[in-house]
């Protein structure tokens, strides 16, 4: 992690206190910012993992990271479901004609799935935060 950079946990933990108390002027912007915190926050723990484990590969699109992370984390299962909620989080980031904003309960879910992959990579990196 660069100077200056806040750490995916520290991403999620804002993320999460969006959701549970969003402000007043953010009325009908809060969802799409928390995926997108959400979103930035699986990509962090995803650079910070292959920093150490095979150094370059965090220079690769998200999709490829994504992709080689089934092969490489220790937790597969954990690796498909990071895939799978990134993907849920890049499309609630962006506005969709006739769809509705994901749900408070959706984002937490959601939000707590990446958390465990970014805890899961803290351990696996010996870099908590």
């Amino acid at each position: 992690m660069t100077p200056g950079t806040m750490s995916p946990l520290r991403i999620l933990t804002a993320a999460e206190a969006l959701i549970k108390s969003p402000a007043g002027s953010s009325v009908g912007l809060w969802p799409r910012t928390a995926a997108a915190l959400g979103r930035q926050a699986i990509e962090g723990a995803l650079r910070q993992y292959w920093h150490l484990r095979e150094p370059g590969l965090e220079r690769c699109s998200t999709h490829a990271q994504l992709l080689c992370l089934v092969v490489y984390f220790r937790d597969r299962d954990l690796a498909r479901q990071t895939s799978a909620i990134w993907s849920a989080l890049s499309r609630a980031c962006h506005h969709h004609p006739y769809e509705l904003n994901p749900t408070a309960d959706e984002l937490r879910a959601w939000l707590a799935s990446a958390r465990a992959f970014a805890d899961e990579v803290a351990r696996q990196t010996d870099k908590p935060d």
